[in-house]
Order: structure tokens, then sequence, then C-alpha cells
């Protein structure tokens, strides 16, 4: 039997746009929506879903990642916290706690699956993460979870080779920018087309830089973009990249805003395609994931789609009509996934053999 086990931070609602001063869709409702679909549902009640008490990270987890320079901002900021800190980043008087505890159920999300306690993970934490870098915030994100859990995976539980693998809508800019020269991380980022879209970067010819060339992997979907898409992505390009770099576990950046429900984006993701995703990924690597965006009214729903993708059984049917889903979109959108599709293979043949799954030419 598949074992995934659940980590929150419990304190998160101290973390909200209201207690700043404005309104915002990264809220506490996020992770409300979520528990409520989960019990409602009985997630928790088969013996399969764990949930997990966690201890707040220490500021040495934090430190393995962020300076120490933008953490004595972070703290000095919250004591200004109607201001801004950085663009769509806010703070409360409370947030360096609930930053600590959302970093602390990562590592202990890391820690049950890199212990064998479980098969696999799910961190429902919220701010989330994959924008922040060592020394910045970005989008709704402070601290980068993703690479906190890294450092820690390496530092303390002596797993050295790690895959990241974005699929939130917004490109994993921080966490590109953490790693780019690391050879020991794959970072992989699906994302929409960021030329007219936050962060504005992440695009195809973003492959790292030495000694880590080609161990980064941008690519930019066309508004649009659907299940289909994403399954040739994943079979032409991603999964053959995965295998030969073989990691000991697979951090999946769980972004829910690449379904076809979300208003801050323009892709179209249904359950059929997380289950997917997650389902190939689980069948074949230890995953933790880690809650990125979502800010739509059936997060709940696909945080359970993507239980049940980890623990490999399926109870949620999709009910989206795919006919009446692609007759909504552009009639070029396959057309230009297939162009950008051909460059990202173009690129990337320097440091990866596509077409032999059993050679890899990574420097």
């Amino acid at each position: 039997m598949v074992r995934v086990g659940l980590t929150y931070n419990e304190n998160h609602h101290k973390h909200d746009p209201l207690l700043n001063g404005y309104p915002g869709p990264e809220n506490p409702s996020r992770l409300d929506l979520i528990f409520s679909y989960l019990s409602d549902n009985r997630f928790l009640d088969d013996g399969r879903c764990f949930l997990f008490r966690s201890e707040p990270a220490t500021l040495e987890d934090i430190l393995r990642v962020h300076t120490k320079e933008y953490i004595d901002r972070v703290t000095a900021s919250i004591h200004q916290s109607r201001k801004s800190f950085g663009q769509d980043t806010y703070l409360c008087e409370s947030s360096f706690e609930v930053l600590l505890r959302a970093a602390g159920a990562v590592l202990h999300a890391g820690d049950v699956v890199a212990s064998g306690a479980c098969d696999h993970s799910f961190a429902l934490v919220r701010p989330p993460g994959h924008h922040a870098g060592a020394s910045n915030p970005g989008g709704f994100c402070v601290f980068n979870n993703s690479a906190i859990l890294v450092h820690f995976l390496r530092d303390v539980c002596g797993i050295k080779r790690v895959a990241i693998l974005n699929i939130d809508a917004h490109a994993s800019d921080g966490t590109y920018g953490i790693f780019s020269a690391d050879p020991e991380v794959l970072c992989i980022s699906v994302h929409q087309d960021p030329s007219a879209f936050y962060p504005h970067t992440g695009f195809i010819k973003d492959i790292g830089v030495r000694p880590a060339l080609g161990l980064s992997i941008n690519m930019e979907m066309p508004p649009r973009s659907g299940n289909k898409e994403y399954a040739i992505l994943f079979e032409d390009v991603i999964d053959k990249v995965m295998r030969k770099f073989d990691p000991e576990i697979v951090i999946l950046e769980c972004g829910f805003d690449a379904y076809y429900k979300e208003p801050l984006s323009q892709l179209d993701l249904t359950i059929d395609g997380y289950y997917d995703i997650i389902g190939s990924l689980a069948s074949q690597w230890k995953v933790v994931c880690l809650l990125e965006g979502g800010y739509h009214e059936d997060i709940g729903l696909l945080t359970a789609v993507v239980l049940e993708g980890l623990m490999g059984r399926r109870t949620i049917k999709d009910g989206i009509d795919q006919i009446d889903l692609l007759a909504s979109r552009n009639v070029n959108t396959r057309t230009e996934f297939q162009e950008k599709l051909s460059r990202l293979k173009l690129i990337l043949g320097p440091y990866w053999e596509l077409d032999n799954p059993l050679l890899c030419s990574v420097r």
C-alpha cells in the first residue's frame, strides 16, 4: 500500500493580505478550501494519507539558501507591514513565524520520504515560494521552499541528486536563479509563455550556466495549452530527461493555476491532465509535492486529484468536455506549441540525447 504524508503550517491564517490592509488572491481561504474538501471527502480516513504536525524551520535551515542580509530585510519589513515588500509580495506582523512554520512543514514532508516513512508527500503550505530568490522576494513568495528543501535533503538526509519540476502557470524564476549553476539539481519549469506574462522570464533559451548547462529546462506553453500539449511535452522531453538524470527524489512545485478555471492565467489543464502528470511521476520516483499557486474554487478538488495520483488510485472523474474546451481556444495553439517544442529540443541537443533513451551527455 502506498503511504502519502501530508504536512501544513497550522498558523498560516496569520499571513493574510487583509492584515496588510488590502485584499488579495493569496490568502488563508486557499488552505481552508483544501482541508474542507479533504475532510468532506474523507481523504484522511482510509489509512493511506497521514497528517503530520511539523516544527518550525530554524534560521540555519533558511540560511542554507537565503542571505543573512535578506532575512534581516524580511524581519525589518515586518514592522512596516503596511508597505509593499516587493511586487505583489506582502508581509504582516506574524509573517516570519508563518514562513518558518511553512518551511518546517516542507522539511518534514521531505524527511518522511527520504527516511522511507512515506512513499510520497504533499506540503500544503502558504505563502508559495518558487518566485523567491536568495536575496529577493517575488510574486507572493518570500522564502524559496524548494531550495530550502533541496539543501536540507543534501546536508541532513544525504540525498545527492534532486529534480525540481514546476507545473505552476508562472515560471519558477527564483528556483532557477538559485540552482542554475548547480550540477546536482535538475530544474524543469513548464509554464505559460512569459513574453507577456509574469515573471517575464523563463524562456526556452534559459538553460543554466556552467558547470550546469542543460540542467535547467524552461518550456513556454502557449496560452490555452491543455492536457494534450502537456502529454506530448512530457513524453517527448521531460520523461526522457528525468529518466536519464535519475533523481533520488523529485520535488514538484505544484501550482494549480495551470487549471482551466484559473483567473490569473490562460492554461487549460483539467483533472485528467493533473492526474496523468502526478501519476506518472509517482510511478517512477519518490515525490515531494509543494503547494504553489492556484486561486480558484477547485483548489481542494485538485489537491485530492494529486493525492490520488500519488496513491495510484482513481475515483475522481473529469467532467469537462474536451471538445468544447478545444473549440474555445485559438486554432494556432497546437502549431505554436509544436514550434516551441522543436526549439526546446534543438537547444537541448548538445546536452541530452533525447532520441536515445540509453545515452546522456550532460556536461
